[in-house]
């Protein structure tokens, strides 16, 4: 069997983030016309709002958008984009580790945390932008079917391979080099040095040179993934690898730390849908969900 066949996971999350509302902003005639005009140039913030957060369409007016930074900032006509970036990012990652605390996690957490991880590469990927005065905005669906909106890329043509943007980062290949990430700027953030790299998966990506391991959207790698022949990404932060000794398992974006799959190890796994998989060890087969625990139900 061959091991990377790619399959198409195209998985759209609801969840809505809950923050609290802060004290009524002070009246806007209190600002500076230099300041508002800075901070509300709609054309730009649409754009950025567009790319830190997928919304569906932009924000269209001044009042909208002081109604949605009021949910953020106490005065909003004051903050600064990256005042906003870094309040977005730090409220994210607050949710994101109380969620991953809870060591045993059903469907709905992972849920939870896929929706959060996909805002919080989204956001920080987007922190190229703070310091942009001009330029061009394009809008692009993502890999996961979002809408979003991504500066052109400039020399595109140096490059063998440019994926779609997934979790605001794009997949590319340089010829001699390998494989690398753009940001939402085009900003090679994640240098081309890898012989093979999956997409980004809840923050995190495996990328291989000689061995394999993960790399977060800051470029930081972990240790080497034991055991680890071949895999690849799944979603939710669940990826399928195969072990030297030619076993399968399902692991998380932890196993470079527990080294311990989220399964049980079998002789193959076989997707059957982005929930389900089905497992063989010798004469058996089952199948299993993306928690590695065996479903009763007949997946079609």
């Amino acid at each position: 069997m061959k091991f990377f066949i790619r399959c198409s996971w195209a998985i759209l999350f609801s969840f809505i983030l809950s923050i609290p509302t802060f004290a009524n902003p002070k009246d806007s005639s209190s600002v500076s016309k230099t300041q508002v005009r800075t901070f509300f140039n709609l054309e730009k913030t649409q754009k950025i709002m567009m790319a830190t957060l997928a919304k569906p369409t932009p924000f269209y007016n001044r009042d909208s958008l002081l109604k949605h930074f009021r949910q953020f900032f106490a005065n909003p006509e004051l903050v600064s984009y990256s005042e906003y970036v870094k309040g977005m990012s730090a409220q994210l990652k607050k949710k994101i580790i109380i969620l991953e605390y809870d060591a045993i996690k059903n469907v709905f957490q992972l849920d939870q945390l896929a929706d959060l991880h996909n805002r919080f590469s989204l956001v920080n990927s987007a922190t190229c932008l703070v310091d942009k005065t001009e330029g061009r905005f394009i809008r692009t669906k993502d890999m996961d079917g979002r809408d979003i909106m991504t500066q052109p890329l400039e020399n595109i043509e140096k490059y063998t391979t440019v994926d779609k943007y997934k979790q605001g980062f794009a997949r590319v290949k340089l010829d001699k080099s390998g494989y690398g990430f753009l940001n939402i700027c085009g900003d090679e953030v994640i240098k081309c040095q890898y012989t093979h790299a999956e997409n980004f998966n809840n923050g995190r990506a495996l990328v291989k040179n000689n061995y394999w391991f993960f790399v977060d959207i800051n470029g930081k790698q972990s240790e080497a993934l034991k055991d680890v022949a071949d895999a690849i990404a799944l979603t939710k932060g669940i990826s399928l690898v195969r072990f030297h000794n030619g076993k399968y398992a399902l692991i998380d974006n932890q196993f470079d730390k527990t080294q311990t799959p989220i399964s049980d190890i079998f002789d193959s796994i076989v997707p059957l849908n982005a929930q389900n998989f089905s497992v063989k060890s010798g004469n058996e087969t089952k199948v299993i969900n993306l928690e590695g625990i065996e479903n009763q139900s007949n997946v079609k």
